[in-house]
């Protein structure tokens, strides 16, 4: 594996060790590479809650990945109205040594700010 690759997946390992709580209702799943650590590393936790847990992705990469797992995804728009998202995991292009964070301009990207900005807790994958 690719040091950049080893690297994406260590940060994804700590963030989830860190920050996730298996007793969350909604998670935010954000899109990209990092993504795909981050699921897989929230599926090693071997902790039966994971599975109950509502999984929002921000597109379709990341909903397969989701999926691929065995894990259950809701769309942002099938969210009940005074739902909140317990907590949400994205990655960024480039961060810079002030922590400022440059996120891709694709089409995932204000789906991503949805669930960023509607999250009680974001954690940037990087």
């Amino acid at each position: 594996m690719a040091d950049i690759e080893t690297a994406k997946r260590n940060a994804a390992q700590k963030a989830v060790a860190d920050h996730f709580d298996p007793s969350a209702r909604y998670v935010g799943i954000g899109s990209g590479s990092t993504i795909v650590y981050v699921v897989e590393a929230i599926k090693a936790l071997k902790d039966e809650r994971v599975s109950r847990i509502n999984y929002v992705p921000t597109g379709y990469q990341s909903r397969q990945v989701i999926y691929n797992a065995g894990l259950q995804d809701i769309k942002f728009d099938s969210l009940p109205p005074d739902a909140v998202i317990d907590i949400a995991f994205d990655g960024a292009d480039e961060v810079d040594e002030d922590l400022n964070c440059i996120k891709g301009g694709g089409a995932c990207l204000y789906q991503e700010k949805l669930v960023a900005t509607h999250a009680r807790k974001f954690i940037c994958v990087a």
